[in-house]
């Protein structure tokens, strides 16, 4: 059975990328915490590892940070190069998309 206490992995890489997150996008817990809607004790608690957050909350801290949510459990996730091809991938029409994955295949 997997973990689901504080302490598992995924949601220590979570934590961890959080704060680099907030580095890069140099602002701070309490800040992202009222951008997000959420109190600064909800998401203290999260980074701290006394508590876990809900999935909807977490979502609302990366909206709030706009980072993917899907690297966050990933151990050294979020990186300033990781933010920018995310949002880059985000900006490209499909048809662009294909191009570009099949131009990387092909290397």
């Amino acid at each position: 059975m997997a973990e689901h206490k504080c302490t598992d992995q995924r949601m220590r890489n979570a934590r961890l990328n959080l704060r680099m997150a907030m580095v890069l996008r140099d602002t701070d817990a309490t800040n992202t915490a009222k951008k997000a809607g959420l109190s600064q004790n909800a998401l203290g608690t999260f980074l701290r590892g006394a508590s876990n957050i809900s999935y909807f909350n977490l979502l609302k801290v990366c909206e709030a940070l706009d980072i993917p949510v899907g690297i966050l459990h990933l151990r050294e996730g979020i990186t300033l190069a990781s933010i920018r091809a995310h949002n880059r991938i985000l900006q490209l029409h499909d048809h662009d998309l294909e191009v570009l994955l099949k131009t990387q295949e092909g290397t």
